[in-house]
């Protein structure tokens, strides 16, 4: 019983050793993981390509003035671990055909809506805009497609790019997943040659570890995984009155004092014509509130006549 024991003892303690062992090298392998950065590049033909570091995309400009947005290398080799992510705030004139055309775009580049929320637009406040919100999902081949696509659907106001290098976290679970897979293989042969109910006990216990480590390092990698192959975007679409083109920077003084002076008169225009129609909206409220005052003046003044006129000495005969 003892020699049957101590055995079984030297063979678990054999089985740690080995998973330190397998641990220790799983950190080598994350430590000498690659790391990928940006390298700038200039071409010295008559089209430049340049690499921008913080949005990690190439921008070709021709000869001809157009610009061409083209995706980085970085995010077309596999081995990188790369989440990508971008943030859209639309306007638009027309907010119906602005979401169905996002939703086209979704489904043309393989997408799909994560969450999806209208506001605005109810039947008792008509001038209330309407907004939408969407997080939407799509392949990572796809992301300068449906980006360029979502400035097309209506007026690009903002949008915020954003890249999160996971590859050291991710190769380090990999490794580590490795390890105890390796691990719970070895506790399973165990497991088979024992006899002891004591070392059965104590067998299955250490297994069912090794296991719930197991599925918490597979669910890591596949939570990475998701976000990885799939791109997130964060939408913004606001419902607007009307887009007004404002000057560029290169335009004249002249070109931007017409501009400012034409916006100004819009406004004006537009402020009057909203004042016009709250007022027809709400004649009935103002109607009703200028009679009650009128009536409240009548009465105060004939209280105060009343009480001018008792405090009056009576007349001499």
């Amino acid at each position: 019983m003892k020699k049957k024991s101590l055995a079984l003892a030297f063979v678990m303690l054999l089985a740690l050793i080995l998973s330190a062992c397998g641990a220790a090298t799983s950190d080598t392998v994350a430590n000498s993981a690659p790391s990928y950065g940006y390298k700038a590049e200039m071409d010295t033909a008559a089209d430049s390509v340049m690499e921008s570091p913080s949005e990690g995309y190439y921008v070709t400009g021709g000869t001809d003035g157009s610009w061409t947005e083209v995706d980085s290398e970085v995010y077309n080799d596999s081995g990188n671990k790369v989440i990508r992510t971008a943030t859209m705030v639309i306007q638009t004139t027309e907010f119906d055909a602005t979401v169905e055309g996002l939703a086209r775009l979704t489904e043309a580049n393989g997408g799909y809506y994560e969450s999806a929320q209208v506001e605005g637009g109810g039947y008792y406040d008509t001038y209330s805009h309407r907004c939408a919100y969407f997080t939407v999902r799509v392949p990572k081949e796809n992301f300068t497609a449906f980006r360029n696509g979502a400035g097309e659907i209506g007026h690009l106001y903002s949008v915020h790019e954003g890249t999160d290098d996971v590859g050291e976290v991710y190769y380090d679970t990999e490794a580590r997943l490795a390890t105890l897979t390796t691990k719970q293989e070895r506790l399973l042969a165990l497991l088979d040659e024992a006899t002891e109910m004591e070392d059965i006990i104590t067998l299955e216990n250490a297994l069912a570890e090794v296991t719930y480590e197991i599925e918490r390092y597979t669910g890591t990698l596949r939570k990475y995984d998701s976000l990885i192959n799939y791109s997130t975007f964060t939408i913004t679409i606001n419902e607007v009155t009307k887009i007004v083109d404002e000057p560029k920077i290169e335009d004249s003084f002249g070109v931007k004092l017409v501009a400012n002076l034409k916006r100004g008169v819009e406004r004006f225009v537009d402020n009057v014509e909203d004042f016009v129609l709250w007022f027809a909206n709400n004649l009935i409220g103002i109607a009703i509130f200028a009679l009650v005052v009128v009536a409240a003046a009548l009465v105060l003044r004939r209280a105060l006549r009343r009480r001018r006129i008792r405090r009056e000495p009576p007349a001499e005969q």
